[in-house]
This record gives C-alpha cells, sequence and structure tokens, in this order.
C-alpha cells in the first residue's frame, strides 16, 4: 500500500504592525549601541594611554576605526530616539522630546569626543614634535571628561526619561504586537 503525500498550503507569515517594526528597529540601534560602544573605547586604548603617542608610532588605523564605531554609536543613539518617539510620545510628549534631546544631546557629546582624539591622530601625522605632547594630554584629558559627561551622565538620564515613559505605558504596550515568536 502506498501513501500518498499531498502538500500542504504555505503558512502564512502574520504581516508585522506598526509597533513591531518599532520594536526591531529601536531593539536593533540599542544593540548597535553595544556592538559599537565598548570595541571602540577598547580600541582608543594606544592613544589614550600613551602619552607619547604624538611623537611615537601610533596605531593610527585602529584609533580611527575606533572613531568611526563611536559615531556609529552616536548615530544609533540618535536613531534609538527617532524610533521610539512615536510610541513614547502618546504617554506624554514633554518627557518624550526631553528623552530625544538627552539622546541627542549624548550624541553630540561622543562626536566631540571623538574629535578629540582624532585630532591626536592628526598631530601625530602632522609631524607635531614633542612640543605638542601638552596639546595632545589636553586633547585625550578632554575625551575623557566628554566620555564621563556623555555616556556617564547623560546615559542615565535617557535611561529614567525613557523608563518612566514605558511605566506609564505599561504591559499593555507589549501584548500582541511585541512577541518575537508570533
Amino acid at each position: 500500500m502506498t501513501t500518498t503525500v499531498r502538500p500542504t498550503a504555505a503558512t502564512k507569515r502574520v504581516p508585522m504592525d506598526s509597533l513591531r517594526k518599532t520594536a526591531l528597529v529601536a531593539g536593533a540601534l540599542y544593540l548597535i549601541t553595544f556592538a559599537t560602544s565598548i570595541p571602540a573605547r577598547i580600541l582608543f586604548g594606544p592613544v589614550r594611554n600613551d602619552p607619547n603617542y604624538i611623537v611615537g608610532p601610533g596605531a593610527d588605523a585602529q584609533v580611527l576605526f575606533a572613531g568611526f564605531l563611536d559615531v556609529m554609536l552616536a548615530l544609533a543613539c540618535f536613531g534609538t530616539a527617532v524610533a521610539l518617539y512615536p510610541v513614547v510620545k502618546r504617554q506624554n510628549q514633554g518627557v518624550a522630546l526631553g528623552f530625544v534631546g538627552s539622546r541627542v544631546l549624548e550624541a553630540a557629546i561622543i562626536v566631540s569626543g571623538v574629535v578629540n582624539l582624532l585630532s591626536v591622530v592628526t598631530l601625530r601625522q602632522a609631524g607635531a614634535g614633542a612640543d605638542a605632547l601638552v596639546t595632545g594630554q589636553a586633547l585625550v584629558a578632554s575625551y575623557d571628561w566628554t566620555f564621563l559627561f556623555g555616556p556617564g551622565f547623560m546615559a542615565p538620564i535617557n535611561a529614567l526619561l525613557l523608563g518612566s515613559l514605558m511605566y506609564r505605558i505599561g504591559p499593555a504596550w507589549c501584548r500582541g504586537s511585541f512577541r518575537w515568536w508570533a
């Protein structure tokens, strides 16, 4: 006796609604912030830790790549705020705008720190002598302060603003449209 297998109808995927797309974009951007910030901090090591970086052999390509990663971090910071704004503005538009503003400020601070360290690379490549060591150390110190103020100070403010908005939205926001397994 032979059995015939009949092809079954393909299961249709449920189309993504706008809230689910928003969650996907925001989640991806938050993952990008982690994937870029941690390696960038490590890769900036040669310019941050060597006070004689300007006059010695420098790992310029590594530092330039770290700068690229930090710029991507800044863009992802901005992107998370823009992606989540349409959802969180429904709860409190003022707090939602505060969240966007604080993320934009954090991104601007990050970029200003990157410019400082890339300026040290430029000084080294231009053949600056020992007289530029103080300038290089000042630029590195400025980067350290921007790192403390940007990700160190602004990130908790961002988290408080976003957390308060998400708390107001409550678990109902997650029902249905944000189940990744659906």
